[in-house]
Parts: C-alpha cells; structure tokens; sequence
C-alpha cells in the first residue's frame, strides 16, 4: 500500500504485521513529511523494496510466520545497503531470535516499541540512519539495563525452551548434555535473574519474566 506525499519527500518503508499499529505508524511517518509504503512481511516487503525504493525501512522483528525482520535485513543489507534499516520491535534484543547481538549492523537503530514515548522519536531514530549517524541513543539492544541482559546466548536460548514447555530431559537431548547439566544450567539462570532456585516454582516464575517482556 503506498501513500502519496510531496513529490520529493524521503519514502519510508513500514514492515509490521499488525494491521492497527502498521496503520497508525504510516499516518504518524506521513504527517511529518514522509511518503510511506506499507508491507505486513517480509516478501511484501521485498516486492516493495523494487516498487518503490525507498530511503529507509521501519522494521518489525517479529512477523508471523516466515522470514523475521533480521532475516529481511540482512537480505536488504547485501543487495541495497544504501537502504537505512530501523528495528522497531518488543524483543530487548536479537538474542531473543537465535541471533547474536552481531545481527544489528553498526549503521542500524534498534529501538524498543515500550521505551518510544512520541512520534518525534521514532523520526529521530530514522534520521539518524538516513544520515548514518546512530548512536547508543538508537541501539536498545545494546543497554546494559535491558531486560534480561544479564543472561548469556546459551542461558537465554534454555531459557527460551523452558518457556516453549519443554522438559529437562528434552532440553538436554536438544543440546546434547545430560539432564544434570540442565540442571546446574536452570539453577544459574533462577539466581541472574535474582529468582531463589529452592522456591517454590522458580521455574513457573522465570517463563513469566521471559513472556512478560515479549509482551511488552
């Protein structure tokens, strides 16, 4: 979907694939003196990658099914790096994908939807890497009091199969150690994230703090 603004306005693309808030940042980007186009994914987004060519991309990390808004970057990134990438996303970083903190190029902002308070934000993180001037200011994914920083790659991606319901003994065989090891694992991360591993149900509270913060 495209929409039509002063003949030589920047063009924005928007990748979201909720509907409501794809629609309410289009008008926010317009009003300010954008031309956008619109995809809900990643093959949308490609196709309008052609059709319109525009100056810089909004990006939702996670999309539905299919491609994530990494994964479209980094296709953008190789075959038009003239294109400035903005992640605009729940996810405190890539980590919480699969990929390591290395997937968010230098030249790329990463803002977090909680912390963007007013639309005048979000233009600044997009004129930042229109202008390839991204600071610390534009990378969430790299504060340190961001949630759940505190894990490693490895304890993050255990946790994240606690949270898909899997059991100790599926964990183990999904990372080729034993049960014990899971173990120790689990009572490691309980204690960063400042849970008592003897409690109750540390394990039902640590699910809670892994979807609370995608929900955000």
């Amino acid at each position: 979907m495209s929409k039509t603004a002063t003949k030589y306005a920047r063009h924005i693309l928007v990748v979201e694939d909720e509907h409501l808030l794809r629609d309410l940042l289009a008008r926010t980007i317009e009003s300010l003196g954008f031309q956008v186009t619109t995809a809900a994914n990643a093959a949308d987004a490609k196709r309008a990658v052609k059709t319109a060519d525009p100056d810089a991309m909004l990006v939702d990390i996670e999309l539905g099914p299919g491609p994530t808004g990494l994964d479209l970057a980094e296709v953008i990134a190789r075959q038009r790096p003239d294109i400035g990438v903005v992640f605009l996303t729940n996810l405190p970083d890539p980590r919480f994908t699969g990929k390591d903190s290395k997937a968010v190029l230098k030249n790329q902002a990463y803002i977090r939807k909680s912390a963007i308070n007013s639309g005048s934000e979000l233009i600044e993180a997009i004129e930042a890497v229109l202008k390839d001037k991204v600071t610390k200011d534009y990378r969430h994914d790299l504060a340190s009091n961001r949630p759940l920083a505190q894990l490693s790659q490895r304890q993050l991606s255990t946790l994240k199969l606690v949270a898909e319901g899997k059991t100790n003994q599926q964990i183990a065989t999904l990372r080729g150690t034993s049960v014990r090891a899971v173990e120790a694992m689990l009572t490691r991360i309980f204690q960063a994230l400042g849970l008592d591993p003897s409690s109750s149900n540390p394990r039902v509270e640590a699910v809670a703090m892994y979807h609370n913060l995608r929900a955000n």
